[in-house]
């Protein structure tokens, strides 16, 4: 087994060097030949082999139970993709096969995130954790993670913008009424102003219209990505029941914590400078923002918890962010003095 994921690795690498061989000869070395042949039209073939025996391993993955079936659709595309490139891109049956393809896997990521969010409708799994489930069908978990999270972030973007700002706080101890981000988020407007200007009047007056484009759809993303992480800080707060605590940072990550694995809880100390506060807070497990008071929970053994990625690294500390830390500390059993 150790054997079959090392060489898995190792022909997923060749895959990725080749492709990007490829590309790169494609755009700085297009009129180079390699006797009859344009040299990127080789270094494609190889590509393709490549991808054909990476393609071959999966099936056998597959057919051993180590893998959904569907996880080959995504290579099975990009194959007959670059076949298409080798073989002659203008020829119709190719352009056929591309459109077929094309249209295949969107109704392939539709049909299995409707049916994953069915199947996950009555439970409490996180939305991201939904539609990493089904996105993990046709693609890699580390990939399917990262998709989701980003498809999190837009959605609560969106939902903020258009009515979710007026909903009441959720059940639970909050951590986003004192938080940086809420006030930066009030100053958007006027930051958007001063960023437009700034890029037109003097970063951009004689850049081509494309890159001015593209830089401005870079702010506008920020933005957005700012406004959904806000949201789902609101929308998930700390939660205490039945002897567990869910702790949460937004969609950037939560932990739940066994009530009776808390061994202390104090206040995070000041500290003179920031090199001090950055080796203070080595080694612990972050559920903090900035803004509220951050607790320092020590427990009785190291506990991992979930990230953008999946599980991280355990920790037996803890540096929690919270609004109001005496209802917090209450609920907790525990009782502290805070400044």
């Amino acid at each position: 087994m150790p054997g079959r994921i090392a060489m898995s690795r190792i022909l997923s690498l060749l895959v990725v060097l080749a492709t990007l061989a490829t590309l790169g000869t494609r755009t700085f070395g297009a009129d180079v030949r390699w006797g009859e042949r344009w040299a990127w039209l080789d270094l494609l073939g190889v590509t393709l082999v490549l991808l054909a025996i990476r393609i071959a391993l999966l099936a056998r993955a597959a057919r051993r139970g180590e893998l959904p079936w569907p996880r080959l659709m995504l290579p099975l595309i990009f194959l007959l993709e670059g076949a298409g490139m080798w073989w002659g891109d203008g020829a119709p049956v190719w352009k056929l096969v591309r459109m077929v393809s094309a249209i295949g896997l969107e109704l392939g990521f539709i049909a299995l995130a409707i049916h994953q969010l069915r199947r996950a409708s009555g439970g409490d799994a996180l939305p991201e954790a939904r539609l990493a489930g089904s996105l993990g069908q046709l693609l890699p978990p580390r990939a399917a993670r990262l998709i989701a999270f980003e498809l999190v972030i837009l959605g609560s973007a969106l939902r903020f913008v258009f009515g979710g700002w007026r909903r009441p706080d959720r059940q639970g101890f909050t951590y986003h009424r004192e938080s940086g981000l809420r006030m930066l988020l009030r100053m958007l407007p006027l930051l958007a102003v001063a960023d437009v200007a700034l890029l037109e009047l003097v970063v951009l007056p004689r850049a081509a219209l494309w890159l001015r484009i593209a830089l401005h759809a870079l702010a506008i993303y920020g933005v957005i990505w700012l406004v959904g992480l806000y949201a789902s800080l609101r929308a998930r707060p700390h939660r205490i029941h039945d002897g567990q605590a869910t702790l949460h940072r937004g969609v950037l990550g939560h932990i739940e914590v066994a009530l009776d694995q808390i061994a202390s809880i104090g206040v995070l100390p000041t500290f003179s400078d920031d090199w001090k506060l950055r080796a203070y807070r080595k080694g612990a497990t972050r559920i903090d923002v900035a803004g509220p008071t951050i607790l320092d929970i020590r427990l009785h053994a190291p506990i991992r918890p979930i990230g953008v990625l999946g599980p991280g690294r355990a920790s037996d500390r803890l540096l929690v962010a919270v609004d109001d830390p005496t209802p917090f500390m209450a609920a907790l059993g525990r009782s502290v003095a805070v400044p």
